[in-house]
């Protein structure tokens, strides 16, 4: 059986659907778009082998069965989250609605003084989150990606992105470079979204997911460690065609570490961000979007 691509800091799709979708959205709206994209789906339930794989490797770790509807509507929510994306940052918000659970996690985390780290995962639309509490909460917001899209993609997400009110630290520049900026970003209490459910590079560990092992990054963890902030774990769902429910997990507090127990403690709040992540995809499985063998040693 061929294996499912690993990650690559890439966008799915080409150049040409990308601006096309866009050019729909930007004019026609959101609807429009949706209506589009329940014949474009089909195009990858049928061609895309190793996304399929990816699904199909995933579902069965949830003990369900595979057929072609659940991997037509698995693109097509992928799909959606795309559409939702660009329409957020082409200025159609108003056409969503939000509703936030466990708001004053946020508020105790800001009052504290000590920065936050938003710690998500490649579920619902973590970029849509990122903006708008940038906006609710009239605080700088840093989004920690790796950005490796292709060049033609780049030029035609340009007039989209700009409208983005959050920065990016690219894991592309330096590791001090990047490093000194996150460092920077939480001793001004703000907020740094990170994603911690991709591992990259060689700062991972394995832990139990849905009964397997998998790698889970140490990054948001060691950073907490080392400043002191508070990690707000945080899963974005959409339900029905307009509304998204953030929901904010209970804080994990990074006090009292020292060198001796420095291991032991992250270890057990990987463990615990682990948990919320399973609960979350058993709840949503058709938001789940890596598109590769989670599993796969790495």
């Amino acid at each position: 059986m061929e294996k499912s691509k690993k990650w690559d800091g890439t966008s799915k799709g080409s150049t040409l659907g990308t601006l096309i979708f866009i050019k729909i959205i930007s004019t026609l709206g959101p609807l429009f778009a949706y209506l589009l994209l329940f014949f474009v789906c089909f195009y990858y339930a049928i061609f895309d082998k190793k996304s399929r794989q990816a699904i199909f490797i995933f579902r069965k770790r949830l003990n369900k069965k595979t057929n072609f509807f659940n991997i037509y509507w698995h693109f097509f929510c992928f799909g959606v989250s795309l559409i939702d994306r660009y329409a957020f940052l082409l200025g159609k918000k108003n056409f969503f609605i939000y509703e936030t659970i466990n708001e004053q996690f946020f508020y105790n985390a800001i009052n504290r003084g000590k920065g936050i780290i938003l710690l998500g995962a490649h579920i619902g639309n973590w970029e849509i989150a990122g903006n708008l509490l940038g906006e609710k909460f009239d605080i700088p917001v840093n989004f920690v990606m790796l950005d490796a899209e292709r060049i033609q993609m780049q030029k035609v997400l340009e007039k989209v992105l700009i409208n983005r009110v959050i920065n990016i630290i690219n894991l592309k520049d330096s590791e001090f470079e990047s490093t000194l900026r996150i460092y920077n970003a939480l001793k001004r209490n703000e907020i740094v979204c990170m994603l911690g459910d991709r591992a990259i590079g060689p700062k991972k560990q394995k832990h139990s997911f849905l009964g397997k092992d998998a790698y889970f990054p140490i990054g948001p963890f060691a950073f907490a460690g080392a400043s002191s902030c508070v990690i707000i774990p945080i899963i974005i769902s959409k339900k029905g065609i307009r509304k998204y429910i953030f929901k904010a997990y209970t804080p994990i507090h990074f006090e009292g570490i020292t060198n001796e127990n420095k291991d032991k403690f992250i270890f057990s709040a990987i463990e615990r961000y682990v948990g919320i992540l399973e609960e979350a995809v058993k709840e949503n499985p058709y938001l789940w979007f890596n598109f590769y063998d989670f599993w796969e040693e790495k």
